[in-house]
């Protein structure tokens, strides 16, 4: 079996790819820097974890995906997958690695489990994954990623509890992979913001601050809120928080914060936290 470590849940915003790259160069921003100051802790925690491969959750922004075919979910089972182009060039970071043999006993466990899944032996990464991964990584990246991206953007798009039930099964088939790896589960979404409309640049720093308290041991409370109702209150695109109820259920009912930041720089509520998987007993 392999062994899950614990699990991540962060924002992610293309800002918070921009701001890296400038910050680097010349300095972070002073709205920025507080983001990436509170983001060391995680890298730090996973410098110790030390895990071999990471299950990511994520949504693709029509970077890879189009209107055309938007599958509800996708699994990579590739053995690299390289950078989108968002339309300005790609930035000065590698493709990510995978581990088609990880990948594939996992998606054939979630298939039996009743996910209908597509199968992507390509597949581009966006600022879904690269808007946060330097913050917590230094390139060449030290580990082997399997993403799995989820329809956010098309309507109907999954259910909060169709996607907990997703984490539950991902843990499933994780503690039962006859693998011998350690495995770190994340997802990332935008926490609350709008980018279109009538109410463009709504965020909600309360809400943000609420479900970040309330993902380690209050799930069930968020699962029951219809991502309709996180849409009114957080803005449109914050319902991507609801995938990292499938972090959570990929987890211990145990497991416990072990560190959570928030700061809302601009536009996009930038939140992270990182949980503790219980040791296993015996």
């Amino acid at each position: 079996m392999s062994r899950i470590l614990g699990g991540i849940g962060i924002a992610h915003t293309p800002s918070m790819g921009y701001q890296y790259d400038k910050g680097v160069r010349e300095g972070f921003d002073p709205k920025w820097q507080p983001w990436y100051d509170g983001t060391r802790p995680v890298k730090q925690w996973l410098r110790e974890k030390r895990p071999s491969h990471m299950v990511v959750i994520y949504n693709d922004h029509m970077n890879y995906f189009d209107l055309k075919a938007y599958p509800t979910f996708a699994i990579g089972v590739a053995a690299h997958f390289p950078q989108a182009d968002e339309g300005y060039g790609l930035r000065p970071f590698p493709g990510v690695d995978g581990d088609p043999d990880f990948a594939w006993p996992i998606a054939r466990s979630l298939v039996r489990d009743g996910f209908d899944l597509t199968f992507c032996q390509e597949l581009e990464l966006d600022h879904g994954v690269y808007s946060w991964l330097p913050y917590l990584f230094d390139a060449p990246w030290p580990l082997k990623v399997l993403p799995i991206a989820v329809n956010m953007l098309m309507h109907p798009v999954p259910t909060p509890q169709r996607l907990h039930a997703l984490g539950a099964s991902l843990r499933r088939a994780l503690l039962n992979d006859g693998a011998n790896r350690d495995v770190v589960v994340l997802a990332t979404g935008g926490m609350s913001h709008q980018i279109h409309g009538t109410k463009f640049g709504l965020t909600n720093e309360k809400w943000d601050r609420y479900f970040l308290d309330a993902i380690e041991q209050r799930q069930d409370e968020l699962v029951a809120t219809p991502v309709e109702e996180i849409m009114q209150v957080a803005g449109t695109e914050a319902a991507e928080l609801a995938m990292w109820y499938t972090m959570r259920a990929a987890l211990a009912v145990s497991a416990r914060t072990h560190y959570s930041f928030y700061t809302l720089p601009a536009v996009t509520g930038c939140g992270v936290i990182a949980l503790d998987e219980p040791e296993p007993r015996g």
